[in-house]
């Protein structure tokens, strides 16, 4: 019997506590979506080679409840794709990975706010477009 009581009271201290700690985490988290599109593609010679430039834009949406100070885009290219003008935020390129800091230029970011990004991707194009990553970064 004393076993059973002991078993249900820590039940019923700990699930109370657990719930609370779970729903913070839940309520506080940060999401944010984004969506990679081509809208424009031109071909012109440079040092005597054809080259393809395509203007991408990059859509940002905040999904969440809470304001998101900052955040960071993460795709991986299909191909030998390179980014050769970023247009906003800081934009870090290794290999085939590319990681886009925001610059601050539109933080905070408030619930259901979208942000739009351009910058000009230098060789084919990325086909099929890339998925790219939204990760907020609160400070």
């Amino acid at each position: 019997m004393r076993s059973r009581l002991v078993g249900a009271l820590g039940v019923a201290v700990l699930a109370p506590v657990l719930v609370a700690i779970l729903g913070v985490e839940a309520a506080g988290a940060s999401t944010c979506t984004a969506t990679y599109q081509e809208v424009n593609s031109w071909s012109y010679q440079e040092n005597g080679s054809w080259v393809t430039d395509n203007m991408v834009e990059i859509s940002i949406k905040n999904t969440s409840p809470s304001i998101i100070d900052e955040w960071q885009l993460n795709w991986t290219w299909p191909g030998n794709q390179k980014v050769t003008v970023s247009l906003a935020g800081r934009m870090d390129q290794s290999g085939a990975d590319v990681t886009v800091h925001s610059n601050g230029s539109w933080n905070p970011m408030k619930p259901n706010a979208a942000v739009q990004l351009a910058f000009i991707q230098r060789g084919t194009s990325a086909a099929p477009a890339p998925t790219v990553t939204c990760t907020p970064v609160q400070s």
